[in-house]
């Protein structure tokens, strides 16, 4: 008789639970485990009372058999129905896609009014990949962008970094709007940077030009305050937590009565 797979986290320490505990608050309904892996998390979601729906390329390695799974291909149109969803996740997926864009788009589309995503990436915006970047040219998590699959391997190289901003303006094109976010764990090298540059960081910030055919000012001071946050400046692994607008009652037409 086969032995039933061990489930195990596919992510980095922390991750997982810095996305539970932004999940754990969230009203229960429908969730989407995008990119679901071994299938931990899905049944962590499933075991707390919402409907799971697991989507991953490699069915043979999912192992939550009380959850339901859909295989796809995460850099296609998801085969989820239009605002089907009240929750959409995708923890170390982004990265790995060809096109981060579509993926956050896809989730926006599935999501209902007024839902919920859970989105992380490795933080390429913190002190350490900063200065990798400014002495070599490359982020701090280059090799895995350099490393190249082999026969049977499932694993797909990081071929998306994405720095906070591009992030940012990724979420917010697709129609989400931050509510919180966590770090996984800190790079000990960007908190021993961080007594030093924090204070450069904000000296830039309060002498950087403003130009008006940029964004607007809110968007701009926004942006600049979530790039000096401590947790973007030291963290490992960022995981946000994001909502789909809920229509809004003027906005909804009204029937005429009989």
């Amino acid at each position: 008789m086969e032995q039933p797979k061990a489930l195990y986290e596919m992510a980095m320490p922390g991750v997982h639970a810095a996305a539970r505990r932004l999940i754990e608050g969230l009203p229960r309904g429908t969730l989407v485990d995008l990119g679901a892996g071994n299938g931990a998390l899905s049944l962590w979601a499933h075991k707390q009372g919402f409907r799971t729906i697991a989507v991953d390329a490699n069915a043979g390695n999912f192992a939550a058999h009380d959850v339901e799974f859909v295989e796809a291909d995460l850099n296609r149109q998801l085969p989820i129905a239009d605002g089907s969803c009240d929750v959409a996740v995708s923890l170390e997926v982004i990265e790995h896609l060809e096109n981060a864009y579509a993926l956050v788009r896809e989730m926006a589309r599935v999501v209902k009014p007024g839902g919920y995503a859970i989105l992380s990436t490795p933080n390429e915006s913190n002190l350490q990949s900063r200065l990798s970047y400014f002495l070599t040219g490359f982020f701090a998590d280059s090799s895995y962008v350099m490393r190249v699959p082999g026969p049977g391997d499932h694993y797909y190289p990081h071929v998306n970094c994405l720095p906070v901003p591009t992030l940012e303006y990724c979420w917010r094109r697709a129609g989400f709007q931050l509510v919180e976010f966590r770090a996984s764990r800190l790079r000990i090298g960007a908190c021993l940077l961080y007594p030093l540059m924090n204070l450069v960081q904000r000296l830039c910030y309060w002498t950087r030009p403003r130009k008006k055919k940029h964004a607007d000012a809110a968007t701009t001071d926004r942006v600049y305050q979530l790039m000096n946050d401590p947790r973007v400046q030291c963290g490992r692994i960022l995981v946000f937590l994001l909502r789909k607008p809920a229509i809004e009652a003027a906005t909804v037409p009204q029937r005429r009565a009989a």
